[in-house]
């Protein structure tokens, strides 16, 4: 396997060679019990170079920039209709320059997408009503290697190994307004739907970012504390060696 996806019930990889493999979960068996190959007969000879698993929706995109989406993340009956894949249109970029990686949020609320040349884009217009959403938004402020998208939030891995996080993205402003870097250096990232980051160190070591959260009970206990009474995202953190 080249990439692999989870969600709460399927784990999906995908191979050198393309192909999608799907090993269904459950609280019984959390590791699953076999690999289902999934039919990808639709799409013909294209093959696929990235995907990304939601909660009930699956994003995937090809070697040629062209990116696909799914309903469903369980390997299918075979005696019922497959769902399609639907084609969505890449941004507009200059010749030479197409996606390469898709991150879709695990409530399936986000996609986001890196090119062949590091910049950052966002599918805006997503809601339950129009899963695909509408439109590409480029996305400026960094070059990216690699993205960690949460339920709420979007991290991003820089060439050179910094951390950055992008802030003010809500359902109204899908792009968010800002990045802001944070101490570190790692070869990789990843996030859980509840903001936990991890990585992975350039001497492979595993990585947790530490989070101190602060809200209106701490200034209630403590009136002469200096406590930050805003959102959640302006915290001082740190990374904690496992």
């Amino acid at each position: 396997m080249m990439q692999i996806a989870a969600n709460h019930d399927a784990l999906w990889g995908l191979d050198t060679r393309g192909r999608i493999h799907i090993r269904t979960l459950s609280e019984n068996c959390p590791s699953g019990m076999h690999w289902s190959k999934l039919d990808l007969a639709q799409l013909g000879s294209i093959k696929l170079a990235s995907l990304a698993c939601g909660d009930q929706h699956v994003w995937a995109c090809d070697f040629d920039g062209v990116v696909y989406f799914r309903v469903g993340t369980q390997p299918l009956n075979p005696s019922m209709m497959l769902p399609a894949w639907i084609t969505i249109e890449p941004p507009e970029q200059p010749l030479g320059t197409q996606l390469y990686n898709v991150y879709c949020s695990p409530n399936d609320q986000m996609l986001w997408a890196i090119d062949n040349r590091g910049n950052v884009h966002v599918r805006i217009g997503i809601t339950e009503a129009m899963p695909v959403g509408t439109d590409w938004e480029h996305v400026p402020g960094l070059q990216a290697s690699q993205l960690a998208v949460s339920n709420r939030t979007v991290w991003v891995r820089c060439s050179n190994g910094d951390v950055a996080r992008r802030y003010g993205i809500t359902s109204k402003n899908p792009p968010g307004d800002y990045w802001k870097k944070i101490p570190g250096n790692v070869a990789f990232i990843t996030i859980t739907p509840q903001d936990e980051l991890w990585g992975i160190s350039n001497g492979g070591s595993l990585l947790q970012r530490l989070t101190k959260n602060f809200s209106h009970t701490d200034s209630l206990v403590n009136p002469n504390r200096n406590v930050a009474l805003g959102p959640c995202d302006d915290f001082d953190d740190e990374w904690e060696i496992i």
